[in-house]
């Protein structure tokens, strides 16, 4: 699987909605689930893991959990469905996560975390990765995280998305841990340095597509993207190109929200089109009538008048353009 860019998990926004509308953009980055946690699946709501099954490839499933059996039974079941690979969360810090002893709260077990992921190997016949920080409230980076990984890679992990910032599991909001500890892209670097043999994405503050190039990281082996893809999704729209190393046409907007309406003819739950119209917003980013679309988009209960007017900006657009 090419890992050159990748689209990052994040609760409440990389349902299976924003993913079709990433995949109508670009077939080759790889999309993250949402994190589930392993006793959702094994003993919640079966009907709620149905949306992450029936998804365009290449994709993977990232699990939250603790327990290795419960880990690994999970693993096992992932076998009768058509995912690429399965992830393991060792770094959301949100106090949810960390009251479950998951998520980030991991690195401060790197044994528990080993058995979780051997769980996790020995279960699943394809590849098993971990995302991770770069450590926890008072590491020492430098020391700590090359530790970490050799104890993780121990286990036939050969694959770590690592979000360059260290995890504050007290005091901080997720939206503050993704904003307040400094960025160290060049300590993701190192690590590469020190592990050659292993696959290392970065993830963390990347606005553009050129990252690597820009800070002189292109021993990594590829980029992991997130609130700039959510917010502004257009911008994946080259990635087709860039991996295939020969030009794709590109996608117009007027085609990519033909799409989307499309699509939603095809859900049953008025709240997966209401979910879907919400995370088309970042589309419109820049656009001169931005402010009109997404109030069209607000107007779920009246989608087909919504639908029309807003292929119709779209059309004069293209026609003007051409």
């Amino acid at each position: 699987m090419n890992r050159d860019f990748v689209l990052a998990p994040m609760m409440g926004k990389t349902d299976s909605q924003f993913r079709y509308l990433v995949r109508q953009i670009s077939k080759e980055i790889v999309l993250f689930t949402e994190m589930i946690h392993s006793n959702a699946i094994l003993f919640g709501n079966k009907k709620m893991f149905e949306e992450f099954t029936n998804n365009q490839n290449p994709i993977v499933l990232q699990l939250g959990g603790n327990d290795p059996e419960s880990l690994g039974k999970v693993s096992s079941m992932m076998n009768s469905f058509n995912y690429d690979e399965i992830n393991l969360n060792i770094g959301c810090p949100s106090p949810k996560v960390k009251s479950g002893g998951f998520g980030a709260s991991l690195m401060k077990e790197p044994n528990l975390a080993k058995e979780c992921v051997q769980a996790m190997v020995e279960n699943f016949n394809k590849e098993v990765s971990v995302k991770i920080r770069l450590g926890i409230d008072d590491n020492d980076i430098e020391e700590t995280l090359d530790k970490f990984v050799k104890i993780i890679k121990s286990e036939g992990i050969n694959v770590f998305y690592v979000h360059a910032r260290k995890a504050i599991l007290n005091g901080l909001s997720p939206k503050q841990n993704r904003e307040i500890p400094p960025l160290h892209h060049q300590r993701v670097g190192r690590l590469k340095e020190s592990f050659p043999d292993l696959k290392i994405i970065i993830n963390g503050g990347i606005k553009n597509l050129s990252f690597q190039k820009k800070e002189n990281l292109e021993k990594l082996d590829g980029i992991m993207i997130g609130r700039e893809a959510y917010s502004n999704p257009m911008i994946l729209k080259n990635i087709d190109s860039m991996v295939k190393k020969r030009t794709f046409s590109e996608i117009s907007l007027f085609e990519v929200t033909k799409s989307m309406f499309d699509y939603f003819e095809t859900l049953d739950k008025p709240s997966s089109i209401k979910k879907g119209l919400l995370h088309m917003h970042g589309l419109y980013r820049g656009h001169k009538q931005a402010k009109k679309i997404r109030i069209l988009l607000s107007n779920s209960n009246y989608l087909k008048e919504s639908k029309n007017q807003i292929l119709s900006i779209l059309e004069r657009d293209e026609i003007k353009a051409a």
